[in-house]
């Protein structure tokens, strides 16, 4: 159920919760910086959720543009989800690590999320399975290769509304990253590109003049 209230304590709560969970999770390789056979629940919060002041952004943009779906590459435990389910009418996400994903849904089931669409897999390997939707919002957040990330945002071109929103994570994660962020900026598509050091927003809203904007954010 769509929210305007920001307040999301019972979230950080299990935030903290998971950051104290020692128990171990298998690990998955389908993207850079997955390494080892196992890490923990613990290390996953730690390393791989997305800050608050960063999921608040994510949730206030969803809501600001009256979202009606959103789409999320790379579930992790899920608390960033729940942050933006609650601005939204659907979301849709999906997860490469079986294990991970069985983490998320237990977390949402907690946090009584039940607006969520999961899905399970390599994401070209299941996209047809969230392709059937045109999305206001899309949130890459996985595999953080820059062939990958290209070849994701040139795919989600066509399931994107006319003034819908690409965000993408990690743009300075390393210099193929970087790489794939100028050169998705270049494309003619887009408009407003906002480089906000730890992830990227891009829009071909055409009521929006085309200008390249870096905040430190």
């Amino acid at each position: 159920m769509r929210s305007s209230a920001f307040n999301h304590t019972d979230i950080e709560a299990l935030r903290s919760k998971l950051k104290a969970n020692s128990a171990p999770v298998p690990c998955v390789d389908f993207g850079a910086g997955s390494k080892g056979s196992t890490t923990t629940v613990s290390g996953i919060a730690r390393r791989s959720l997305k800050r608050p002041k960063h999921a608040r952004a994510l949730a206030a943009l969803a809501q600001h543009i009256e979202s009606e779906a959103v789409l999320e590459l790379g579930t992790s435990l899920g608390l960033t989800s729940a942050y933006i389910s609650r601005h939204t009418t659907a979301l849709t996400t999906a997860e490469g690590n079986p294990h991970i994903r069985a983490l998320a849904l237990s977390n949402w089931r907690q946090l009584s999320v039940q607006n969520v669409r999961s899905f399970e897999g390599e994401f070209e390997q299941i996209w047809e399975g969230f392709a059937d939707t045109t999305y206001d919002l899309i949130f890459i957040d996985g595999n953080h290769r820059g062939e990958a990330l290209m070849r994701y945002a040139k795919k989600s071109l066509s399931m994107l509304q006319p003034n819908g929103v690409l965000v993408c994570d990690d743009i300075h994660w390393s210099l193929d990253m970087e790489q794939a962020w100028n050169d998705l900026c270049s494309m003619p598509e887009w408009t407003v590109q906002l480089d906000a050091f730890e992830w990227g927003l891009l829009t071909r809203n055409q009521a929006l003049k085309r200008e390249h904007v870096c905040i430190r954010f």
